[in-house]
């Protein structure tokens, strides 16, 4: 048999300012998309799936064909000349490989071009439409993925992570890959079930691990242990992708379609009634400075600014926080990062040990305003840290400022925000201190659970907020919760995947 594996992977913000180009991606195209699948190990979450996939394919005794891979951190709406070189490549490598037995495609699912809302479904039609109704499409994405009809209609079967924190992205690459290649065999001839669901909810309102999202997740995997489904994934969609196709969605793979459709309509309305429980309980800056100030338990605090993290395509860049200390003259003993290229770069000219006067934050988002500080340059790294493994990601030209009590880590390339190796890697741990910001939705507590339950989502701004209805959407539906709260939606499944006969 002969597959071709591929990736394109970015999950997009359409509210934060410029765009993602094509300088921005880590590429792997031919053998070096193969070496990479081969030696990948698991340091960045996004990458975990083509590894595992990658596994499956050459234990099956698959021929494997490199169709290209590309990876960016989340960010900015897409330059269109980006998906069409990435299109371009991928089609031709088909074209020169025909014919193939299936494809393994990996992505976000929360993509948008400028002149594309559906990538990913462009993607799908383009490789369809060349490798015919025969051979057998799978897709493996992120659970905050916008599924689309034509995703659905194009793939055989589209498996989604089914843990929030992220823990589960090489098991999902398996996921995707196993299917394809039973299916390939005869070994199966499954339907899947699309139904939309009309609502958006914020990522950091909720887990996998925890009521209610939990009820829908635990129910899907006892029907795959116990036979009844092949695969199931629901997608809360990245709710601040602001495109007309956009929202939630359930997908169940079964061995009919009475069986994928009943359980799709079911999680569907299951999923919907728990909207209004999807919401974040915030915490005043100032209040959870004076919890850090005041806590004697051992643990440290958690200040959690989601709405500026970056995992959910945020900058990076506020300062708001440190704004709140200086306010305060608070001497709290305070983690925390700020991507700030320009400072960056300036506190190199300043150099190790000197005292310096400027402003950080603010540089790229017009949500908050730089905030200005004196402090004392402690370190400066070229950024190319080693964070897990052995594996090195590169922050860019980095440095650490003390203001107060307050460690700055400042970069020039922003990732890794929800891990707590971040710190580590520039020499910092969060035990050490009264209080870390975090900058990640729910990412972050697989990594800070284990060593502190003091965790506060704080009321910051930013283009992650919870606040959805502040966002000048202009595409996405208004009957969708939260623009309008119907409790009349009966679920109905909108598109069936590709069948193989």
């Amino acid at each position: 048999m002969k597959f071709i594996l591929a990736g394109f992977h970015e999950e997009v913000n359409s509210f934060t300012p410029g765009r993602t180009t094509w300088e921005q991606y880590f590429k792997a195209f031919g053998q070096d998309e193969i070496d990479f699948a081969a030696t990948h190990q698991r340091e960045i979450a996004s990458t975990d799936m083509i590894s595992a996939a990658y596994k499956v394919l050459t234990e099956a005794g698959v021929t494997i064909v490199p169709g290209g891979y590309m990876n960016s951190q989340s960010g900015p709406i897409i330059e269109q000349s980006v998906l069409d070189r990435f299109i371009e490549h991928l089609t031709g490598v088909i074209k020169e490989n025909l014919p193939v037995d299936g494809v393994v495609l990996l992505v976000h699912g929360a993509a948008q071009a400028e002149r594309c809302e559906d990538p990913e479904g462009t993607i799908l039609e383009a490789i369809r439409r060349l490798v015919g109704e025969k051979a057998v499409i799978t897709v493996g994405c992120d659970l905050h993925s916008c599924i689309t009809e034509k995703m659905a209609e194009n793939a055989n079967a589209i498996c989604g992570y089914q843990e929030y924190p992220h823990i589960d992205m090489y098991e999902t690459g398996l996921r995707a890959a196993t299917l394809a290649v039973r299916m390939a065999r005869g070994e199966i001839n499954p339907y899947m079930a699309y139904v939309k669901i009309p609502m958006i909810v914020p990522a950091s309102g909720y887990t996998t691990g925890t009521e209610p999202f939990c009820q829908i997740m635990n129910e899907g995997k006892r029907l795959i242990a116990d036979g009844t489904l092949y695969d199931f994934s629901v997608f809360q969609m990245q709710p601040w992708l602001d495109v007309s196709v956009g929202g939630s969605s359930a997908v169940v793979v079964a061995d009919s379609k009475e069986k994928a459709a009943a359980v799709a309509k079911d999680f569907a309305a299951r999923l919907y009634g728990m909207r209004h429980a999807f919401k974040s309980d915030l915490t005043d800056v100032d209040t959870i400075i004076d919890i850090a100030e005041k806590n004697t338990t051992g643990k440290f605090v958690v200040l959690n600014d989601f709405a500026d993290s970056s995992n959910a395509g945020a900058i990076g860049d506020s300062a708001q926080v440190l704004a709140h200390i200086l306010k305060k003259r608070s001497d709290v003993r305070a983690l925390m990062y700020i991507n700030d290229p320009g400072l960056a770069l300036r506190c190199r000219e300043v150099g190790v040990g000197n005292p310096i006067k400027d402003k950080v934050g603010g540089w790229c988002s017009t949500l908050y305003p730089p905030v200005a500080f004196e402090g004392k340059v402690k370190a400066l790294f070229d950024g190319d840290m080693s964070m897990v493994k052995g594996n090195v990601s590169s922050f860019g030209p980095s440095a650490v400022i003390q203001v107060r009590n307050t460690i700055l880590i400042v970069t020039t390339r922003h990732h890794a925000n929800g891990r707590i190796g971040l710190y580590r890697c520039f020499g910092y741990d969060p035990v050490n201190f009264d209080m870390v910001v975090v900058k990640a939705c729910t990412s972050f507590r697989a990594s800070y659970g284990p060593l502190t339950d003091l965790i506060y989502p704080a009321d910051t701004v930013g283009p992650a907020s919870s606040n959805l209805t502040a966002f000048p959407f202009t595409h996405i539906s208004k009957k969708f919760y939260p623009f309008t709260d119907n409790d009349d939606f009966v679920p109905e499944v909108n598109a069936w995947g590709k069948q193989n006969f």
